[in-house]
């Protein structure tokens, strides 16, 4: 599994009617990884959850997630992926 965050949104909370998202440090923060790196885990991630507009924006252009399926909390976008 990959947790990955933009580094802007971690530790922030959010929430929007019965949505509730807490992008926790204990979950998220490992460490620092630029793009290139974050691709290569993605090609090789079972599940991968993602939060943020730069990370999320990355996976959808490499063809992880589809656009459609991206969930915004109060405009923080989150996506999830799960290879079977």
């Amino acid at each position: 599994m990959l947790a990955v965050c933009d580094e802007n949104v971690l530790g922030k909370s959010v929430s929007e009617g019965d949505l509730e998202l807490e992008v926790k440090e204990s979950f998220y923060k490992d460490e620092k990884c630029d793009s290139r790196k974050i691709l290569r885990l993605s090609r090789e991630a079972t599940i991968i959850n993602a939060v943020g507009k730069n990370i999320v924006g990355i996976l959808i252009d490499e063809g992880f997630v589809d656009s459609k399926m991206v969930l915004k909390i109060q405009g923080l976008p989150m996506a999830q992926m799960v290879r079977i």
